[in-house]
């Protein structure tokens, strides 16, 4: 048996690390061991309630678990005991993944515009370029970056060809891509750095089909060459059957549709005015990085869930998260709401209201939120929670691959969403605002600006990759936030930390992960983070210190605390 390291990756995850190296012999090696996790794992309740997810990437499956089911410690047992008792001993998987045609247009400029600038670098001809790239199968070693992204293994070395120096800022959706070394294919509309020298004319990743996604890790690829004309009817096809499948609107409705299930419209609201950022968010999706669908869900958990409380909503009743500046809103039928996160300058009707406070809002009512003063992030609920088509268990908007909440966008004037019925039955967490075991987060953030927002983490998954110095000046150094930061990620300046490169092979990404840039700069992980990635992580801010960092506004002071 080979001695895999176990690692601490985030407050709620443990990686799994094998060989450091991207080949089949590995990837069977994985294989292997999430086959055997789940075997282990099967009909054991409590072990499938604590185990949320099981993320396999190039040399490392990290496993994500419920914090108040289990622990580190126990989890690690958990995977030594997997280890122990599988049959093959983590030596390798015997198991064969499907193969997946894949059909592709090579012919016209306008799917591989970057076909002539592999053949002047490799000095291949296009038709030698078209014959190399088809005639492999090439393994999917994981999916990540985006929805249904595959990173694919086994191209001909003649192909490879340095990524673009200046990304394009659109990639269609169906582009097949190289990348120096790796061969891939985005799903989606997308930026990104990769030459592009096909296309395909399939949806290979649909939110509305199940599976959503044609292929899964371990499977293999095989592209299969095709002329223009067969792209165009391909594509015709493919967009008529997809023509009734797409999300329904989220519009304000009198009574229930079957998309929202058990839940029957209360009230609604229409937006006369959004603000700068505001988006429907849930607690986000669980269990689906394995398929390189992000988590999403609110930036800060706390003031999310303790508006439904206050409200007496189930805990994941859908809201509003709104960014430096509120909406203006119109109630459609009488509705309760509250407002939490940060201190907003809102009204009702003209007259000032206050945050972590319920009020009542009668028909045509006026709520206008305007600046937030205090923090960075208000939280608006509603009783019943707000009704938008739930995709892939959620209502969460991932504004990077456009889907779930209204449209998977932003919100604008003129927009119209459903309040629901979500409420909870039996006692309430929360009875009022003044309930003592409920602390607003803006109670727990500095009382001065020149005071330093502590972020207690716990290592990262490559905390031990760093020297002690590079650690040691991580925590005494302040660190400040810069107004680049976003859902995505929260990017700092101040004093770079001399640790040389910082590339590794792309594994999984937690929430509040800290990478380290090559400059030598932390940038934390945050709810539209891509699943996988490439930089070294020291550390992983915990989800409590996540809610505080994010209410910190650009110009906040922060030190990490490794505990």
């Amino acid at each position: 048996m080979k001695e895999l390291s176990i690692v601490v990756s985030s407050e709620d995850s443990l990686q799994v690390q094998f060989s450091q190296k991207i080949c089949e012999e590995v990837n069977a090696e994985i294989i292997a061991f999430v086959e055997s996790f789940k075997a282990y794992i099967k009909g054991k309740a409590d072990l499938q309630e604590a185990i949320i997810e099981i993320l396999p990437t190039y040399c490392a499956v990290t496993v994500f678990f419920n914090p108040s089911k289990t622990n580190h410690s126990a989890l690690e047992k958990l995977i030594k005991s997997v280890i122990k008792n599988s049959a093959s001993g983590v030596a390798g998987s015997d198991k064969t993944g499907r193969i997946v045609e894949i059909p592709v247009c090579y012919e016209d400029e306008e799917f591989a515009p970057d076909l002539a600038d592999v053949a002047k670098h490799t000095g291949l001809s296009k038709e030698e370029i078209i014959k190399l790239h088809h005639s492999k199968d090439y393994l999917i070693y994981m999916l990540g970056f985006l929805p249904g992204f595959p990173y694919l293994g086994g191209m001909d070395e003649s192909l490879e060809t340095p990524r673009l120096e200046s990304p394009r800022t659109k990639i269609p959706a169906g582009s097949v891509a190289i990348g120096g070394k790796q061969a891939g294919l985005y799903p989606s509309d997308s930026p990104g750095g990769w030459r592009i020298i096909g296309r395909t004319p399939l949806k290979v990743f649909d939110q509305n089909r199940n599976p959503a996604c044609l292929y899964q890790a371990g499977d293999r690829i095989r592209f299969v060459p095709i002329s223009k004309k067969q792209f165009e009817n391909m594509a015709a096809a493919s967009s008529e059957g997809n023509a009734s499948s797409k999300n329904s609107s989220a519009s304000f409705r009198p009574r229930a549709k079957p998309q929202y299930q058990k839940y029957v419209c209360t009230s609604g609201i229409k937006i006369i005015e959004p603000g700068l950022m505001t988006s429907v968010q849930d607690k986000g999706r669980l269990g689906l990085q394995h398929q390189g669908i992000g988590q999403s869900g609110v930036m800060d958990a706390e003031s999310f869930r303790l508006g439904n409380a206050l409200l007496g909503n189930e805990e994941n009743a859908a809201c509003l998260e709104a960014t430096a500046l509120g909406p203006t809103i119109r109630f459609i039928l009488d509705c309760e709401f509250v407002i939490t996160g940060g201190e907003c300058s809102a009204t009702l009707d003209d007259k000032t209201i206050y945050i972590n406070k319920k009020y009542l809002a009668a028909a045509g009512s006026i709520l206008k939120c305007g600046f937030i003063t205090k923090g960075l992030r208000s939280y608006i609920c509603f009783k019943g929670g707000l009704l938008v088509p739930q995709v892939f268990a959620s209502r969460s908007t991932n504004l990077k691959s456009k889907s779930g909440g209204y449209f998977g966008r932003k919100l604008k004037a003129g927009d119209e969403i459903a309040v629901g019925d979500m409420v909870k039955k039996g006692k309430l967490a929360v009875a009022d605002g003044t309930e003592k075991k409920v602390l607003p987060i803006l109670q727990q953030l500095p009382s001065s600006s020149s005071q330093p927002l502590v972020l207690k983490c716990t290592k990262g998954s490559q905390y031990s990759d760093f020297p002690a110095e590079v650690i040691k000046d991580f925590q005494s150094q302040v660190f400040t936030v810069l107004p680049e930061s976003d859902r995505m990620g929260i990017r700092f300046s101040g004093e770079s930390l001399n640790c040389g490169k910082t590339d590794i092979i792309s594994d999984a990404i937690p929430f509040g992960a800290v990478q380290i840039t090559s400059a030598g700069l932390p940038v934390v992980m945050a709810a539209d983070r891509q699943t996988t990635g490439g930089y070294a992580k020291i550390a992983a801010v915990t989800r409590h210190s996540m809610c505080l960092l994010a209410q910190a506004v650009p110009g906040t002071k922060v030190k990490f605390k490794i505990e």
